[in-house]
């Protein structure tokens, strides 16, 4: 049996830099992973089989978790699996929770099947699975480009945030067609240090609460967060927020990444 432990993210900033023919938007991103994680627990069976609980999220062959295996499965040969998926990181928020999911499970995968497999293997899997799936090959803090597959890893910092989920779950598609339509009239995006965030205030105006607090759009939404570098700020600002759900989270760095996300 193996225990892994899929870590969320933030966006730190996002930046459109433009558009590919295909409809894909060209980003530059700085992600950060946190310690607000699922749990996937995987044991040998006759049959591939993916079970969920927790938050709410479709558990069938479209989940990354089985896109994953059945890609690894393809390419380099496996047996099969059963794997419970307990979700915390809520779906649809910008955190990255279905991609870390999927990035995880692929380094569990070689780690039972294929332990030589070179990391540029992953890295395919990863890029075909999702934009986002690359980065939680890594973990820590890393600068994304071009689609968010073109990685850098960045200095570890040791700061806390705070999250807040206002509960919707956001559609990245429509977040995406909102801002091309911003885009269209002319909307200056350059305060903003998020680029998504005037396409999600202006189809969720509720929301600005959060902007008014100081607070910055994780991904495409709905999670908001703001970053301290002491605890005790963190704290203080955990304390005053009244409206959505909140944790308080530590940033986890690439070295505490690799080493807590499988065991046995």
């Amino acid at each position: 049996m193996l225990k892994v432990r899929p870590a969320a993210k933030i966006n730190l900033y996002l930046r459109i830099k433009g558009k590919r023919r295909d409809g894909y938007h060209l980003i530059e991103s700085e992600l950060q992973t946190v310690d607000l994680r699922d749990e996937l627990v995987i044991r040998r069976s006759r049959k591939f089989r993916l079970t969920c609980s927790g938050e709410p999220v479709v558990c069938d062959e479209t989940n990354l978790v089985a896109r994953a295996f059945f890609l690894f499965k393809e390419r380099y040969g496996a047996e099969a699996l059963e794997v419970h998926l307990h979700k915390r990181i809520p779906p649809g928020r910008g955190l990255g929770g279905g991609s870390s999911d999927a990035g995880a499970f692929l380094l569990a995968l070689r780690k039972l099947f294929a332990p030589d497999l070179p990391f540029q293997a992953l890295l395919s899997m990863a890029r075909q699975l999702g934009a986002d799936v690359p980065f939680f090959l890594l973990g820590g803090r890393a600068k994304a480009e071009g689609i968010g597959e073109r990685l850098q890893p960045l200095k570890d910092l040791q700061w806390t945030a705070v999250l807040v989920d206002p509960g919707l779950e956001i559609s990245t598609a429509e977040i995406y067609s909102q801002y091309d339509k911003l885009v269209e009239q002319g909307f200056d995006f350059s305060p903003y240090s998020n680029h998504l965030l005037p396409a999600l205030l202006s189809l969720y105006p509720e929301l600005e609460i959060f902007h008014l607090w100081g607070m910055n759009l994780s991904g495409s939404g709905s999670c908001f967060f703001k970053t301290f570098p002491g605890v005790s700020e963190a704290e203080d600002f955990y304390g005053k927020i009244s409206s959505g759900r909140k944790w308080l989270v530590n940033f986890v760095s690439f070295s505490e990444y690799q080493s807590t996300l499988i065991g046995e």
